[in-house]
């Protein structure tokens, strides 16, 4: 079958189910189902009989508002292609800030000691430790299902990152930079989210507590009372900056913010030292 008449009947199918781009899913996934690039696909290139029934297989998946990144198993975060499913948040866009953060806070001392508090499939901890491979990243995860996806990732980008099984900073004695995307999402608001997210991502990487702060709020703790990172740099969701400044200045620390691509105060930093 031509997989660009297969992705126009699996795309009438999702806009159908209240999927936003359901044209640029539906080709995602006729692409991804046959092994086509892009190229071949508009060059009019065939799905074999056992792609066009993995693809039917997808779309059902997809109806049910499964993300395609768990369906297709894999996710690109900072050029690299990381293995994703049920049990780890999908990497978002805006993460890459973290990395970024950490990259620069290497380049300017490479003895610095990373921690990525909550990594999930690891993204952010592997991706700095794949682009400063002679530096020290630790992750640490709480959730047995994600630190295996954590492991898998780093296994294939960054072998030399430090995986350790724990809540937040408890696991280790030290860090000069401390990042972390904690759950940030109010309990109370988690089930009005889309499908996608309420239904399908662990509430583990959701639940942020009765006002969303509380994991957030435990590391500050952790940070001010213990480990007193020279940087400190929580992702925060929209409207919550101020909110997340105000319990550092609790701590006894000026934040400043970093916007991601839409404007928004989306990393909140601080320094001990």
């Amino acid at each position: 079958m031509n997989a660009r008449a297969a992705a126009s009947e699996v795309a009438s199918r999702l806009a159908a189910a209240g999927i936003e781009d359901a044209r640029f899913e539906a080709e995602l996934l006729a692409r991804e189902a046959g092994g086509i690039s892009r190229a071949q696909y508009f060059a009019g290139s065939q799905l074999t009989p056992e792609a066009t029934e993995t693809l039917a297989n997808w779309a059902e998946r997809r109806e049910s508002r499964e993300p395609a990144t768990y369906i297709t198993g894999h996710r690109e975060f900072f050029g690299r292609e990381f293995g994703v499913g049920r049990g780890v948040l999908v990497p978002r866009p805006e993460t890459e800030l973290l990395v970024e953060l950490g990259i620069v806070e290497l380049d300017t001392d490479p003895r610095a000691i990373v921690l990525e508090v909550g990594t999930g499939s690891g993204a952010v901890a592997v991706s700095i430790a794949a682009e400063r491979p002679a530096a020290t990243v630790i992750a640490t995860e709480v959730s047995v299902e994600a630190i295996a996806f954590a492991r898998s990732n780093a296994t294939r980008h960054a072998p030399g990152l430090l995986l350790l099984l724990g809540d937040l900073a408890a696991p280790v004695a030290h860090a000069s930079v401390v990042l972390a995307n904690l759950p940030y999402i109010p309990r109370w608001e988690i089930d009005a989210l889309e499908p996608e997210v309420s239904k399908w991502e662990p509430r583990v990487a959701l639940d942020g507590g009765v006002d969303g702060y509380e994991l957030i709020r435990k590391l500050i703790l952790d940070c001010a009372s213990r480990l007193k990172p020279r940087l400190l740099a929580l992702e925060v969701g929209f409207g919550q900056a101020e909110d997340v400044a105000g319990i550092l200045r609790a701590a006894g620390v000026e934040p400043w913010f970093v916007k991601d691509l839409a404007g928004i105060d989306r990393i909140v930093c601080c320094r001990w030292k």
